[in-house]
Parts: structure tokens; sequence; C-alpha cells
């Protein structure tokens, strides 16, 4: 048997166990892809109507491409319309020059009531017949912002702003058992609480995580409960982790991106990955009197799981009531 130096030995064998790791890490990652499940049915939706909030970026861009592709007419419901069209652009393109179904951009600003007033005045005079409403835009932030009402944006936007917009449309909604999309998260189950005593007010916690935004997830949970338990057709979910512009608030510096690289491309879910979930519930999925927001059941992973948050009837119908006097007191202002 051939004698092999040491001096040689040592490099393959560290050659050999870098490989190794890289396999593994490769094996992982298709192992989550085909746990984060895909939406697998392509039947044409044209004839329905969607409506997408904050269609322009991230989830709702990648939503709305996937339905639109499947012949569906889209309202995309944005703050800003010039990133509305510009978006239809890029959607143009990336689907070969031609888009199967309908874009119609409309202004949606859910940090402002009069915003979301005027957006629902023209969408019922406009569009007749609502197959399904996805509230999807929602935001994260470092540093305190005000809605014009003067909330805080995670209560404001994240919450109040939706229940607005679903109150406004709710007779349409009702009569047409259109589906009321609802997009959480599963951070609703870690450190999250309804603050009822701080309600709408900036708050530091002493938490690595951002805590305003999970409350706020907590909220849209809650919310979907009251929702089904007053008839409406809903279906709550969490897209999972994703690498979309959600963390732009955040502004990361240039080495973050070199630290947390291997991170992202492991253990986060592309843009078009999490939408998978918001298809999901906007085209297929369906309540049961076991499996519903009341129960605790909620999408993720392409399918129903159940929270591992314990819900209260007394917190979940006195959220519904602050929401109602949050934006009666708001009004009165006016």
């Amino acid at each position: 048997m051939p004698f092999v130096p040491s001096e040689i030995t040592l490099p393959l064998a560290g050659a050999g166990a870098a490989t190794g790791l890289c396999g593994s890490i490769v094996l992982l990652r298709l192992y989550k892809l085909r746990k984060w499940g895909w939406v697998k049915s392509n039947f044409s939706l044209q004839g329905k109507t969607f409506v997408i909030t904050g269609a322009n970026t991230g989830l709702g861009y990648e939503t709305t491409k996937a339905l639109v592709r499947r012949q569906a007419t889209i309202v995309m419901a944005c703050r800003n319309l010039t990133k509305a069209n510009e978006a239809i652009g890029k959607m143009r393109t990336e689907l070969g020059g031609t888009i199967p179904g309908a874009l119609i951009p409309m202004e949606l600003d859910l940090a402002s009531f009069r915003s979301i007033r005027s957006f629902t005045s023209e969408l019922k005079r406009t569009v007749p017949q609502l197959y399904c409403l996805v509230n999807n835009a929602g935001l994260a932030v470092r540093e305190p912002e005000f809605t014009a009402e003067k909330y805080e944006v995670h209560f404001g936007v994240n919450h109040l702003g939706q229940f607005l917009l679903v109150d406004l449309l709710k007779q349409q909604l009702l009569e047409q058992r259109t589906r009321v999309v609802v997009v959480s998260s599963r951070m609703h189950e870690i450190e999250a609480e309804i603050d009822f005593t701080n309600l709408g007010r900036w708050v530091e916690y002493r938490s690595r995580l951002n805590r305003l935004y999970n409350n706020s997830k907590l909220m849209n949970f809650y919310y979907a409960r009251e929702l089904y338990k007053r008839g409406f057709n809903v279906h709550v979910l969490c897209p999972g982790l994703c690498h979309t512009d959600f963390f732009r608030h955040y502004e990361p510096k240039w080495y973050h991106y070199l630290v947390f690289s291997p991170i992202v491309w492991l253990m986060l879910r592309s843009g078009e990955q999490g939408a998978q979930n918001i298809i999901y519930a906007a085209t297929e999925s369906v309540t049961t009197p076991e499996r519903n927001p009341v129960t605790g059941y909620f999408i993720s992973n392409v399918k129903m799981r159940r929270s591992k948050f314990h819900f209260d009837e007394e917190t979940s119908v006195r959220l519904w009531d602050e929401s109602v006097r949050a934006i009666a007191q708001a009004e009165k202002k006016e």
C-alpha cells in the first residue's frame, strides 16, 4: 500500500469535510423547499376579481403575478400609483410581454382613513363582483412612525387600516361570500400580546424582537376569528419568513449581507415561495367547523395547522370593540 504523506492527507481530508458540509446544506435546503409546499393547481381564474393590498412589491407582487397568469382580474391597491405602474411593466416583461388577465392599479394608503374611504367608494362603484380581498399590505419599522390619525403604524396599518377597509366593504363581502384573506404570521405565537393599555401607542419593549409587529400579527389572527364568527368567508395564513424588501426599514449594513447571506439562502423563502400560502388561501383553502380561525387553525406551508397560541373570547371581542372605538375617535377629530 503506497505511503501518503500527512501534508497531503490533511488538505484532502479538509476538502472532503467541506464538500460534505456543502452537500448537507444543499440537501437541507431541498428538504425545506419540499416542506414549504407549492400550489400545484393552475385552473383558470378568468372572470374572478381579486383585490390585493400592497400588490406592487414583495409577496403582494408575487401573488398578483401568479393570479394574473391564471387570467384573474387584479385590483392592485397600492399607496403609490407610480410604483404600481412600474410593477405592471416589470410583470409584463416577466410574463413574456403579455398579461393573460387584467391589472387595475388603484390608490390605497392604509395609513389614512380618508384614503381608505376614497378607495372603497371607487371600488364599489367600479367592481360589482368581488371574488377575493387579500389583506397583504403590512410593515415593520424600527423608529416611531404614525398614521394620519396619529396611531403607531403597526397597529394603524397592519390592523386598523384593514379593519376599516373590510368594514366599509362588509355588505358586498357578506352577500357575495367573498374570500377575505388575512396575512398574519407565526410571530403571533412569539412574545405577542394584545396590550390594551398602550393600544395604538409607540412602546419600547425590552426585547430583541419587534414586539409591536408581533402584537399586530396577533391582532390579525384575533380579527380573523371575529370575522369568521360574524359570517365572513375568512382565511388566515402565515407566509413564512421571506427574503423580500419587507425589512427595508431596518436599513441593513453591507456586512450584514456578508454575514447573513448563507443563512438567508438556507432559511428564508423567496417571495414567490412565500406567496404560495396567500395564493392557496385566495383560491383553494376550505374551512370546516373543526378547522377555522375560531378554532385556531391557519394556513402554513400550504396546509392547515393549529396555532400554539391560546386565544380567549374576552380578548377577541374587546379588540373588535376597541378597534371600532379607535376609528370613531379619529373621525370625531376630523
